[in-house]
């Protein structure tokens, strides 16, 4: 680890995800050089790229077998799309609730994500999620949804190179960004004390007044720091005040990796954002495949206070999640086919 780095912080990684079995070595080796602990798996459920929901079996699989370590965030039943029109057999209310009683520490949300809301082919104030939102904010149940992505990605000619190559950016068929914006505004008005965190900083780094003024009207809502790695070159274009920023708002602000993702990692990702959080260094992007080649300047670490680095490491999941995973409610393969009904 690097100089500067705290050791001993019992560092809770909000945010990861389950390569093939093949991977998970790999994954929990690189979990612990980071100084991890404890982790939450998030698992987007049941779609056309896992039918039989084994990323779900896996997640709990995991869970079961490192029971005071790893939370699940379970996800929704998209299985049933035709033609772009999602609809559901199982209400999403009742999908949630057999999540949280099953023994799910929360519910991972992509249906904000571009290409996965075309997909879904609802919005996100619609008819079809009010019911599940309604009962989320209702129960204090945690959300993690994924919002947006980059403006940048909109064009083949302004995404970054790593995910051009990748085919990552979205083409005239794709809701735009504005778009998805109204439609989840709409969504914070009508649902205001969600328990839900915003990963990737809710796509906001180089907006941090907006960035305020959302934390500031929904005293509830958080933001994660999982890359995109744009973030981290916005904060540092914009080091004084990003600095204030973290500071000021240092228990809304959470810990994550996105470890674990399909495209490969670097080991060195999670190190990348405790160096930035608690040093200041001025370092390059770690070799990895969701955020190089970049050749934009190095990045300059904000050197935070002891105490907000722990808000952000620890202490806000543990507030808005819990301390401990919530215990399996049975085996998993009795579990798998309560969900699959």
């Amino acid at each position: 680890m690097s100089d500067g780095i705290n050791q001993s912080l019992p560092l809770i990684d909000g945010h990861i995800h389950l390569p093939g079995r093949e991977m998970c070595d790999k994954l929990l080796a690189d979990l612990k050089y980071t100084g991890t602990r404890k982790f939450a798996v998030q698992n987007i459920g049941r779609s056309r790229h896992d039918p039989d929901g084994k990323g779900f079996r896996q997640a709990l699989e995991m869970k079961q077998r490192m029971p005071e370590e790893v939370f699940v965030f379970g996800g929704l039943d998209f299985s049933d799309i035709t033609d772009g029109a999602y609809k559901p057999r199982v209400p999403l209310v009742e999908q949630v609730q057999k999540l949280r009683d099953m023994g799910c520490d929360g519910l991972k949300l992509l249906t904000g994500k571009p290409d996965f809301r075309k997909f879904v082919g609802h919005p996100l104030d619609g008819a079809l999620f009010e019911p599940m939102l309604k009962w989320a904010e209702e129960t204090r149940f945690p959300v993690l949804w994924h919002v947006g992505d980059p403006p940048e990605f909109w064009s083949e000619h302004t995404v970054p190179p790593w995910a051009r190559t990748r085919g990552w950016w979205y083409d005239s068929t794709v809701p735009k960004k504005k778009q998805i914006d109204e439609e989840i505004e709409r969504v914070f008005l009508r649902h205001p004390k969600l328990n839900v965190t915003l990963p990737h900083f809710f796509f906001l780094s180089d907006r941090l007044d907006d960035a305020a003024k959302l934390l500031d009207t929904y005293p509830n809502y958080a933001l994660d720091l999982a890359p995109g790695v744009e973030m981290y070159h916005n904060f540092t274009a914009n080091h004084a005040k990003a600095r204030a920023f973290f500071i000021k708002y240092a228990d809304r602000i959470l810990y994550g990796s996105d470890f674990g993702m399909g495209c490969g990692w670097g080991q060195d990702r999670g190190m990348m954002i405790r160096r930035f959080l608690e040093t200041d260094d001025r370092f390059d992007v770690p070799e990895d495949p969701a955020m190089t080649p970049d050749e934009r300047p190095k990045l300059h670490g904000l050197n935070l206070p002891a105490d907000a680095v722990r808000k952000i490491c620890v202490d806000n999941f543990v507030r808005r999640v819990g301390a401990k995973p919530r215990s399996l409610a049975a085996d998993v393969d009795t579990l798998m086919k309560r969900w699959m009904v």
